[in-house]
């Protein structure tokens, strides 16, 4: 058959294209099926180096050329003769970025990852807004942290339609609105007065739920919510209404392990989690969402939430109004995605699926545990029609490591059955990119912590040694971690070091050699903690650290506003520790 492969490592340049075709000449033997009558499907032949195109709708005619740029650089000479007939799997092609918690990513950015994202197929985004969109009135709330403006608003929206992508803001209107909450004149809106504090008062977490019966709260949420819908056209609205765990204050107990608490969440499903309510605060649930649904700025769109408080509780499902699309999100590999998902689908209800990149869980990614959450978001989707996917990042971690989750993620959205090799496909989509070299540290990154047993639940091992600066080392090492380990750790990091010595420079290349360079101190916190051999002294690691803060404040004006950093500094001294 046609084609070249990647020399460095015997696999075939056509497993890079991302999405795989659904049917190709090279690897399909037979006519050519028809395409159905989707907006997204096209034919696209090549013969005698001349390409033609045929399509229903310009979505279509663009993913047909984006395809065949991705086959330019894979033979630059000329494409040999081929057929593709390909259309997708899911009608919605999802990603969440959040742009609210520290990370605000400059108009800039957004703009150059629509444009990768459109390649990708993906044909809908969503700006978690938390406290960054300019409401009128609220700049002591935006302001700080760099929120957009509705002329930023209004220039990334012509940006992702010009990449067909469908641009949305989600406004949490029930909980996570802490940044409002903490301003002196909206403390009063708390269903949880002060936040949470545990019995023993060793943790806290401030009140982040307003009090559904407070006629303020609604008020402000009803402004919020209006304001999200004013600022972008597209149909779907998000509302966010997870995690509303100030309603349930037993949810926090169970989470800080407070000695003798139950863990209410427990026999649901497989215990993945979820938030269940007192009956009194369930009826005020739902009371809020048909009070969301009836606001005037909703009349003719799509209302969208999450589905987590509905997984408790399926008997809301007869009491969410009819035009509401609920969103399974769950980000661990074995999330009840199947139950869940079906339980929506048996009451009728439009719904999707959200897995996670797990990028903001873990420096560098989890690349096991992304790839098995994906793939069972995607197949509770095709068992039970889901008419989406949302491939969901959170927090402020490096952005680098959420992109083998959005890569792998917009592929199965579109061919759940024919899947890339995720390190070409990386090369090939992201970095633009037919020959081997960032791909594969990207995965060898993603994978480092599973040298290390046992692992930490919702975390990487290696990354939470960093995080601590060395401290969950010690609780590694009780639990059967061993120096072996972690010296097949630092070998797989010094590999993927080399490796990047060896790639053009780029922000991604830095943004990946920061990664592993913070993985590396992280090892060497733990070995310092635990006395173990190749440990460094407190200088060297002191110097080390400063470094690694220094490249990390470079690394993060390529990407972001200013103004949420400063918080993210103290995250980052603090893993220092004592050294």
């Amino acid at each position: 058959m046609p084609g070249k492969t990647r020399k460095a490592t015997g696999i075939d340049v056509r497993g890079a294209l991302v999405p795989q075709p659904r049917w190709c000449s090279w690897l399909d033997s037979g006519p050519p099926p028809d395409p159905p009558a989707h907006r997204d499907a096209f034919v696209l032949r090549v013969d005698g180096g001349a390409a033609t195109i045929e399509a229903t709708a310009p979505s279509g005619h663009a993913y047909a050329e984006y395809l065949a740029a991705q086959l330019t650089r894979l033979h630059p000479a000329g494409i040999p003769d081929l057929v593709v007939v390909d259309w997708p799997d899911l009608d919605v092609r999802g990603v969440m970025l959040d742009c609210s918690r520290h990370r605000v990513l400059t108009v800039e950015t957004l703009e150059a990852w629509f444009a990768v994202m459109g390649e990708l197929r993906v044909n809908h985004v969503e700006l978690y807004l938390e406290t960054t969109l300019a409401h009128h009135g609220h700049e002591d709330v935006w302001g700080p942290r760099g929120g957009y403006s509705f002329d930023d608003v209004a220039r990334l929206r012509l940006a992702a339609a010009q990449h067909h992508i469908e641009l949305i803001g989600q406004q949490n209107a029930l909980g996570h609105l802490e940044g409002w909450l903490a301003t002196p004149r909206f403390a009063g809106l708390a269903a949880l007065p002060g936040g949470y504090t545990t019995p023993d008062g060793a943790a806290h977490e401030p009140p982040a739920t307003v009090e559904p019966t407070n006629p303020d709260a609604w008020a402000l949420v009803a402004e919020l919510v209006t304001n999200m819908a004013a600022a972008f056209d597209a149909s779907p609205v998000h509302v966010g209404l997870d995690e509303p765990i100030d309603l349930n204050p037993a949810v926090w107990d169970a989470i800080f392990d407070v000695p003798g608490a139950p863990i209410p969440w427990a026999s649901v499903d497989n215990g993945s989690f979820c938030v269940p309510l007192p009956p009194e605060r369930l009826d005020q649930y739902a009371d809020w969402i048909q009070r969301l649904r009836a606001l005037p700025a909703l009349d003719g769109r799509e209302m969208v939430m999450w589905a987590d408080v509905v997984a408790p509780h399926p008997e809301l499902l007869d009491r969410i109004p009819d035009d509401v699309t609920l969103v399974e999100w769950g980000y661990e590999a074995d999330h009840a995605f199947d139950a869940r998902c079906a339980r929506i689908a048996q009451a009728g209800r439009r719904f999707w699926v959200a897995p996670g990149t797990s990028g903001w869980s873990a420096i560098g990614g989890r690349l096991a545990n992304m790839r098995a959450n994906v793939d069972a978001a995607l197949e509770a989707a095709a068992a039970h029609g889901a008419a989406g996917l949302l491939m969901t990042s959170w927090g402020a971690n490096p952005s680098i490591s959420d992109w083998p989750g959005y890569v792998w993620a917009a592929a199965g959205a579109w061919n759940r059955d024919r899947r890339p090799h995720l390190d070409a496909a990386l090369d090939l989509a992201v970095v633009g990119s037919p020959d081997p070299g960032l791909g594969e540290v990207w995965t060898r990154l993603g994978t480092v912590s599973d040298l290390i047993e046992p692992t930490i639940p919702e975390a990487s091992s290696v990354s939470e040694m960093f995080r601590s600066g060395g401290m969950a080392g010690i609780g590694l090492a009780l639990m059967g971690m061993t120096v072996e380990q972690l010296d097949a750790v630092d070998a797989a990091l010094r590999e993927a070091a080399q490796r990047l010595a060896n790639v053009a420079a780029s922000v991604e290349r830095d943004e990946l050699a920061w990664v592993g360079d913070a993985l590396r101190w992280g090892s060497a916190a733990a070995r310092r903690r635990l006395e173990w051999s190749g440990a460094l002294d407190a200088t060297a690691l002191r110097e080390a650290h400063r470094r690694l803060c220094d490249e990390h404040r470079r690394l993060w004006d390529v990407r972001n506003r200013p103004e949420g950093y400063d918080s993210v500094a103290r995250e980052l001294a603090a893993t220092a520790g004592r050294f």
